[in-house]
């Protein structure tokens, strides 16, 4: 077992020793460009993703390729140089990447990444490789012909390997965590349906593009000022979209300026450095401001989330509450039906033991007990509700009631869907239409209401509208005055708490609704909408802190 596992250790040593080679070979070609050294971000990724016992392969992956390539110039550069070349530049970069990993959290988990310490592994392996560059370039100074040891070619050197890291090492982090759930067609299509992508197409591309020819076309002295003009699109889809926004245009950014600057190293002037200088500044700068703004979208999606969680639980206890009541008013519905028989029974009694007694008013009480408790179990939950559903409730519990009170009423019922519902939604608009026609019913002018319910579905989404609309007539107030009591009792006969225009629209707010009142003339309107909400699937919602995003 334990040969198997030295085994299986090696071949994985193997494995990744040649993959590095291929990469390596790969890119080497093309990392000669002095304003984008593609191998630095090559490096910058392996080191950020392998375990550190894979470290010394790369180091000896890298050596020999590396060897190879600096040992045909003994004779030109000298034996001092080749000691220097020899080293492999992966080696350089290891100390600065291990202390961003141990030491300041690169991965504080395995959903976030520390952008603070990213940024100081980019930043400290450029000027290691820097350093080193510089180093062979001194040693070889003596050469005829060679690059002198200027701080501008050391600059040149540090814009090379920062830029190929910022614009290749946020890739692979972004796609690590975006399939590590192993869903990797539906993440791949929901990153291509994005805003992110379309407006980086569509907008940043085109508008990154078309600097860089202007400035390639440009005279000298508007060249430079061009192309740091190229940061106010990555800016711009910076501050919408976050991080990845800044990610997408800063290596846009990067691979035009790269093209249109110079390739060779002795060509580069203040100028250029100056150019260089802003874009790194830039847009390193964007990649924290964009990480705060990832933040706060995130703690605004996790607002909204706890938002609709608290909705919710305030609907399913508000159906909880109704069905309660539903119960309550079937038991009391019992009880009277109990207390009338046992009433009867009780005077029949009565009757065989005094023959003579006047029973008339003990069947009047009888009568009347039994008439309370069944009118409070109506006034708890409608009986035509839970026989015939919410329509006949609308039409007979709050027509009769208004009639008793004197006040035309007119229900009007519309749309479909009203079957597929929750229930919580069915009863809210049915204690929504009570408490909007309580409310307009209170004004003694009020003659006639007319009721209107319509339910419907728009994209999926189920909604129901309730419009409460009320004559107001002068000439009805006196015998509105004369009924006064009855109207009073309208509220008791609804079940109604008699709300606000306040308080109501709190309450039709937790189903995600709106509310409108308005008065013209002889007319008050109170339209209510409301929402069938359904709770939406909980996202993988982790802590946020300002460095960090996901």
């Amino acid at each position: 077992m334990g040969k198997g596992w030295l085994r299986s250790e090696w071949l994985k040593q193997i494995a990744v020793a040649a993959g590095y080679v291929i990469a390596y070979q790969a890119v080497h070609p093309v990392s000669t460009n002095a304003q984008f050294a593609l191998g630095s971000g090559l490096r910058l990724i392996w080191l950020l993703f392998l375990p550190y016992r894979f470290w010394p392969t790369l180091v000896v992956g890298e050596f020999f390729p590396n060897f190879l390539a600096v040992y045909p110039c003994l004779d030109q550069l000298g034996p001092l140089w080749v000691v220097v070349r020899t080293v492999p530049p992966i080696a350089v970069m290891m100390p600065v990447v291990w202390y961003c990993r141990e030491w300041m959290g690169l991965f504080p988990s395995k959903r976030l990444i520390n952008i603070k310490a990213l940024l100081t592994s980019m930043l400290g392996s450029s000027l290691a490789l820097t350093a080193y560059s510089f180093l062979a370039i001194a040693m070889a100074s003596s050469v005829p012909g060679a690059l002198p040891a200027t701080p501008s070619i050391a600059f040149c050197y540090f814009a090379g390997y920062y830029f190929a890291m910022l614009a290749l090492a946020p890739w692979p982090l972004m796609a690590r965590y975006e399939l590590r759930t192993r869903q990797w067609r539906k993440q791949i299509g929901r990153a291509l349906e994005s805003r992110l992508l379309l407006e980086g197409m569509t907008v940043m591309l085109p508008a990154t593009v078309f600097l860089a020819i202007v400035s390639s076309r440009a005279g000298e002295s508007y060249s430079q000022l061009v192309l740091m003009a190229m940061f106010l699109p990555v800016t711009w889809l910076t501050l919408r979209h976050g991080w990845r926004a800044a990610a997408l245009g800063g290596t846009i950014t990067i691979v035009c300026a790269a093209i249109v600057l110079p390739n060779e190293v002795d060509k580069v002037d203040v100028e250029v450095i100056q150019t260089e200088l802003f874009l790194a500044v830039t847009i390193t700068s964007l990649f924290a401001l964009g990480t705060r703004i990832s933040a706060q979208l995130r703690e605004g999606r996790k607002y909204q989330h706890e938002s609709m969680s608290a909705k919710s639980q305030a609907r399913q206890g508000y159906s909880q509450i109704d069905q309660r009541l539903r119960q309550t008013a079937q038991a009391l519905e019992y009880v009277a039906g109990t207390l009338h028989v046992t009433n009867g029974r009780l005077l029949q009694h009565i009757r065989r033991i005094y023959p003579h007694i006047e029973s008339e008013s003990f069947y009047k009480q009888a009568v009347a007990a039994h008439s309370q408790v069944f009118q409070l179990a109506e006034n708890l939950h409608p009986i035509a509700w839970r026989e015939r559903g919410l329509p006949a409730a609308l039409q007979e519990t709050i027509g009769r009631a208004l009639e008793e009170a004197g006040i035309a009423y007119q229900c009007d019922i519309k749309g479909r869907g009203f079957t597929r519902m929750q229930p919580a939604v069915l009863a809210a608009a049915y204690r929504s239409a009570c408490e909007a026609v309580v409310y307009v019913a209170s004004r003694l002018a009020c003659s006639s209401l007319h009721l209107t319910i319509r339910g419907g579905e728009t994209n999926g989404a189920r909604w129901v509208f309730v419009g409460v609309e009320g004559a107001m007539e002068n000439a009805s107030v006196v015998r509105s005055i004369n009924a006064i009591s009855d109207r009073r009792q309208i509220a008791v006969k609804l079940g109604a708490m008699g709300l606000d225009i306040s308080e109501l629209r709190d309450h039709v707010r937790l189903f995600d609704g709106c509310m409108h009142q308005n008065a013209e003339g002889e007319r008050m309107r109170l339209s209510i909408l409301m929402h069938d909400a359904r709770m939406l699937p909980r996202e993988d919602l982790a802590p946020v802190r300002q460095w960090w995003a996901q």
